[in-house]
């Protein structure tokens, strides 16, 4: 069985054209929507430079949310302050694109100082320091919210892979393969990773999602794909959207 993580170099120019089966027979898509594109869809893995154009439609979209979800931030901050103590909004170092860090924002869903105790570490379903509140705004998606900011500034794109850690990104690009590719491309708020995987999946098991991504990550169809099924999820919420 072969697996796209497994590559020596998945953003080589000579896998153009191809697709993505001939890299990874492991992923069964139990959605048709995400079937159909995958057995059709090509691999452009050179196609990715910066374009003003698209970083400039995602700032103005970015701009446009922040004044429609006001009054939900408003209510979280609100709601946020009166049930648990410390500080309304978290930031947090994570790795961008080309390595760079950044701090990304969010609404706080744990304790105040939920790593004194246990240290740096993944958080994971049922985690005890996450409060009734936040557990809530977790499921919803609403704690992300904050990191429209991060869009106005540059530093994150609407779909992406999710910007992690330094402390594990550090592990993780020495022991798996391909992680790095990763930082070739501005992280998200979400991924096809974050729909196709369940919360504490482990990082193997996200990155091959990220990397499928990566190689198709200029696709209309499948940016609206991930935009309308992340839209699904915090509605329902639901922990994935049972795509696989």
């Amino acid at each position: 069985m072969k697996s796209i993580i497994d590559g020596e170099n998945i953003i080589s120019p000579s896998l153009k054209g191809k697709n993505f089966r001939e890299l990874d027979d492991s992923i069964s898509w139990r959605n048709p929507l995400f079937n159909s594109f995958f057995d059709s869809a090509k691999i452009n893995p050179t196609a990715h430079k910066k374009d003003i154009l698209i970083d400039a439609f995602e700032f103005v979209c970015a701009l446009i949310l922040v004044v429609l979800f006001a009054p939900i931030m408003i209510a979280t901050a609100i709601a946020i302050r009166i049930s648990s103590k410390g500080s309304v909004f978290y930031k947090q170092i994570r790795v961008g694109k080309n390595g760079e860090h950044f701090n990304i924002y969010k609404f706080r869903s744990m304790i105040q100082n939920a790593e004194v105790h246990t240290g740096i570490t993944l958080s994971w379903e049922g985690d005890p320091r996450i409060t009734k509140l936040g557990d809530f705004l977790r499921k919803s998606h609403i704690d992300e919210l904050p990191q429209l900011l991060n869009i106005l500034r540059g530093e994150m794109s609407f779909i992406g892979p999710r910007p992690e850690r330094p402390e594990f990104t550090d592990v993780y690009v020495q022991d798996i393969t391909n992680y790095k590719v990763r930082e070739n491309v501005k992280p998200g708020i979400t991924g096809l990773a974050q729909i196709a995987c369940v919360y504490d999946a482990k990082a193997p098991d996200k990155l091959k999602y990220d990397l499928l991504y990566i190689l198709h990550k200029d696709s209309y169809l499948l940016n609206l794909l991930i935009a309308w099924y992340t839209a699904k999820k915090m509605l329902f919420l639901k922990g994935t959207a049972e795509l696989v």
